[in-house]
């Protein structure tokens, strides 16, 4: 059985799928690169696909991070990386993007420092949207090559192309690829499990049995009411928009692998590991607050206690 991980985009609610990931690594006394074949992360999602995957400076056939240390990405970083400038507060990001994309590159430079894609431990694939061409863009290590893309480039430059939200972070341009304007995967594989299923069954064609584990970042319970939306034109559309995307694509994808992996001789062959009903205000994808992230701690502490049972279930299938 070939394993895979999958993990969703959210922003700063990347916090619960690595707090999930290190009771993983905690109950297994594992390292993630060890447990999984193929690791595929979208947005927030990526940049932990990318540092469970990144080998260590010194002894490269171990991964740099654990994925406490990971956790410590939102912990130490969000603060900087969504900071609300004075020029925010005044146009509240109406008329141009929200943040500055200098803290991120910053923080993702200080993690991946030089380290090439196609060093990662193991397969892992990063989907991104290539604005000027207009087409899906998945930066993979395997080969790093797609019908588009076919150049090894940094792991910081690929965090950062599948990170770069609209309205929240100017897209991304990459040297190797001069006539290419990245965005967020997220437009179109917010939750990239069904990517991943497809990236398994190409790169393990023999394989019949796949177990898929996709982590969520919470189910948003936004409430547009018609009152305020009748009126709305692109403007007022443009963030709400990029919410409603992102969780509907999410459960098509969650809904679609229900039916395509069932158990097997009472083996679980799919995993969904989400919390669905957020608290009111850490739905937000860019709140670096010390108030915010420490309720998102409080949430991801919630899903690992209700789904602690899973969890030991999912473990255990991992060590076989």
């Amino acid at each position: 059985m070939k394993k895979i991980l999958s993990i969703d985009g959210g922003g700063v609610r990347g916090i619960i799928p690595a707090m999930l990931l290190a009771e993983i690594e905690a109950q297994t006394g594992k390292p993630v690169a060890e447990l999984f074949d193929l690791v595929v992360g979208a947005s927030t999602g990526g940049i932990l696909a990318l540092g469970l995957v990144a080998p260590d400076r010194k002894i490269p056939e171990q991964p740099r991070y654990t994925a406490d240390q990971l956790l410590g990405f939102y912990l130490e970083e969000s603060h900087e990386i969504f900071d609300k400038t004075f020029f925010y507060k005044i146009t509240r990001g109406i008329f141009a993007r929200r943040y500055h994309a200098r803290a991120l590159e910053k923080a993702l430079k200080k993690y991946f420092g030089h380290t090439m894609l196609s060093e990662a431990l193991k397969d892992v694939v990063i989907p991104s949207y290539e604005i000027h061409g207009r087409y899906t863009a998945f930066f993979k290590s395997r080969d790093v090559h797609t019908k588009k893309i076919e150049k090894d480039v940094l792991m910081r430059d690929v965090a950062r192309a599948g990170s770069a939200a609209p309205t929240y972070f100017v897209p991304k341009k990459i040297k190797a690829y001069p006539d290419a304007t990245f965005i967020d995967g997220g437009v179109f594989a917010n939750n990239p499990a069904m990517c991943a299923y497809a990236e398994a069954k190409e790169i393990f064609p023999d394989e019949d049995d796949l177990l898929i584990v996709s982590l969520g970042t919470g189910n948003p319970q936004l409430t547009i009411k018609f009152g305020n939306f009748r009126n709305w034109g692109l403007l007022g559309w443009a963030r709400p928009l990029w919410y409603i995307l992102m969780d509907g694509s999410s459960d098509v994808v969650d809904y679609q692998l229900r039916y395509v992996l069932p158990e097997r001789e009472e083996v679980k062959r799919y995993y969904r590991f989400q919390i669905e009903l957020l608290q009111k205000g850490t739905e937000k994808l860019d709140d670096g607050s010390e108030e915010n992230l420490n309720a998102l701690v409080e949430l991801g502490q919630q899903l690992l206690d209700e789904q602690r049972e899973d969890i030991r279930r999912l473990c255990r299938q991992l060590l076989e």
